[in-house]
């Protein structure tokens, strides 16, 4: 059997300054019309990834120093309610196929769920549904109802209002876990975020060099494992500071650990090595590093092109080889599947779990590309209908 995996990358956004947000984003699949059985979570705290749906333990996992803090009682709450929130978001899924009269290829129906605690300490929860990555329905308890979108799913948003009670939606159960619970959760793990934010945790810093065919030495100032993320590394030429114009960098990243990394290069001549220097200046510290001695990495430019060329063509040739076995096997099995999933037997199909994995198709990386930017979507994971 060929596996592929695939991921889907998203930034969380953050909540405004002063204001303090905890947010869930779940999301399940559709293939053909059939509810697939994955299912992908992440939780995020003021914009910080800090909790994901493991796939092998049908369990939420902490994610970066901080959530490994947290007791064992945090992590039965989040998992229940990961659980059941891959239940309810299939059966909503569900009930959207059957309005739809088009319902081959992958569909994805997204929900994100949430409090966030404003600069007057009020709080206001929401709960967010995107379809196929169009805003599907926004509801907030505090204002005891959902608004439609100006898009192209409010038809379908019209459907749903027709044949489906939208204030269930936000039901007094519901009301009561997004607007009582999540915030009061909120609240709670407040008490340890806001001191472990404000902790600072200096860079470890490398200084790195090669040399390419056409003899120009590449020199990287990596700066990693630091926190606040507010740094900054320079490049020294003479005691002068270079031009920005000959740097490479991709600014300040997460490293998924609850800290950050950077680097920068510069290309300069050999034998200059020694008129350059990398100074680091982080919370009020500063540093300097030098270009290292010792025999230079020699790396070809021509090399390394016909190396990427070969990987690329690899790649190609496995994900091509993954989606014909997939249609082959979803080909041979279609005179055994079941009838698409209808409302009145989707409690039953909730209890029958799918094997059609519909992650292989290459619709996945668009669709899941196309979510509205606002929505966090983070590492992609599954979980099981047993949980």
């Amino acid at each position: 059997m060929c596996t592929c995996l695939q991921k889907a990358a998203s930034s969380a956004v953050p909540p405004s300054p002063g204001s303090h947000s905890l947010s869930y984003n779940a999301t399940v699949l559709s293939w053909d019309g059939f509810v697939q059985a994955r299912f992908f979570a992440m939780g995020y705290l003021d914009g910080q990834a800090f909790v994901h749906f493991d796939d092998t333990k049908w369990r939420a996992e902490p994610q970066g120093q901080w959530a490994e803090r947290l007791g064992a009682e945090t992590w039965e709450t989040e998992s229940k309610d990961l659980n059941e929130a891959c239940k309810e978001l299939r059966k909503l899924l569900a009930e959207i196929l059957s309005l739809q009269k088009e319902k081959r290829g992958l569909h994805s129906l997204q929900e994100t769920v949430g409090c966030e605690i404003r600069e007057d300490s009020r709080a206001r929860g929401f709960r967010l549904l995107h379809f196929d990555g169009e805003l599907l329905l926004s509801c907030y308890p505090e204002a005891h109802g959902c608004a439609l979108p100006q898009s192209l799913a409010r038809t379908l948003a019209m459907e749903m209002e027709k044949s489906w009670d939208t204030d269930g939606f936000l039901s007094k159960h519901y009301r009561a876990h997004v607007q009582g619970e999540l915030c009061g959760r909120l609240r709670g793990y407040l008490e340890s975020w806001t001191g472990f934010m404000e902790r600072t945790v200096p860079p470890a810093v490398n200084v790195t060099r090669s040399q390419d065919s056409e003899g120009m030495v590449h020199l990287t100032c990596k700066a990693f494992g630091f926190f606040p993320p507010n740094i900054s590394v320079t490049w020294f030429r003479d005691e002068e500071p270079m031009s920005r114009d000959t740097l490479e960098s991709e600014g300040v990243l997460p490293d998924g650990n609850g800290t950050y990394y950077t680097w920068e290069t510069i290309i300069i001549p050999q034998g200059e090595e020694q008129r350059v220097k990398c100074l680091v200046g982080h919370s009020g510290n500063h540093s300097t590093h030098l270009a290292p001695l010792g025999n230079i990495l020699v790396h070809q430019r021509s090399w390394w092109i016909i190396v990427s060329t070969v990987v690329a063509a690899l790649a190609v040739a496995i994900i091509g080889f993954c989606v014909y076995m997939y249609i082959n096997r979803m080909t041979a099995s279609a005179t055994a599947r079941p009838e698409p999933i209808s409302l009145q037997d989707q409690d039953q199909f909730q209890m029958e779990p799918t094997d059609h994995n519909g992650l292989t198709h290459p619709e996945f990386q668009s669709l899941c590309q196309t979510l509205d930017p606002s929505v966090q979507l983070g590492k992609l994971r599954t979980c099981s209908q047993k949980a």
